[in-house]
């Protein structure tokens, strides 16, 4: 279960940890959140809600398996959170790194909270080898960026829409681990929902052969 609407209960003076979230909780901030809360006021130098961000300075020079993962206890172990720098010569559709390359297809997908945009997203896969003849890892990484709209007016200085066009805010995560927790949940669910059923059918027996 993910926790961001109740961060400031969950940092109250009761618990000496600022990043304290409750038991059942983890950091898995939505889209919007990640942009406004995090990567807007990280590029502002302004103090963070919470703390389970780190800092990486080129995140996409390393392979997925150097990527450090479970920098938490409040983040699941094959995924993590970082801010990060696009060097200028990384503008491209392809990344490379040491063994292997990260690729996109280019697409961009607004990120929206209420009726404005707020950023944009945009994936990364992990291929191992080189492109364009690469082997797909089960790595991809979600490239968030600010929009300057974002920004106050007051601050939005070229050198602060340099800042926002070169820092963005990363999620990595190993999607086949997705993929098996959310075909185990499906799962789950299912048996479940047999299992109501036999039971509706099993007192729906009883009642018609007591009558």
């Amino acid at each position: 279960m993910a926790l961001l609407n109740n961060m400031k209960d969950s940092s109250s003076s009761s618990n000496p940890d600022p990043d304290f979230l409750p038991i059942g909780y983890r950091f898995s901030p939505s889209p919007a959140q990640f942009v406004k809360l995090f990567l807007c006021n990280w590029i502002l130098s302004r103090q963070l809600p919470l703390n389970h961000i780190k800092y990486i300075k080129y995140l996409f020079q390393l392979d997925a398996d150097q990527v450090p993962k479970g920098q938490s206890k409040y983040i699941c172990e094959d995924e993590a959170f970082y801010f990060t720098e696009i060097n200028p010569n990384e503008m491209l559709s392809i990344r490379t790194t040491k063994n292997g390359y990260w690729e996109t297809n280019g697409e961009e997908e607004e990120v929206i909270h209420g009726n404005n945009i707020v950023g944009f997203k945009t994936i990364w896969n992990f291929f191992w080898g080189r492109a364009p003849n690469g082997e797909i890892s089960h790595w991809r990484i979600e490239e968030y960026r600010l929009h300057p709209s974002v920004i106050p007016a007051d601050e939005l200085s070229n050198s602060m829409m340099e800042k926002i066009g070169r820092c963005v805010a990363c999620k990595i995560k190993n999607v086949e681990k997705e993929e098996e927790a959310y075909r185990f949940s499906m799962m789950e669910t299912q048996t479940e929902s047999d299992e109501m059923l036999e039971s509706s059918e099993s007192d729906y027996d009883e009642n018609i052969g007591g009558n």
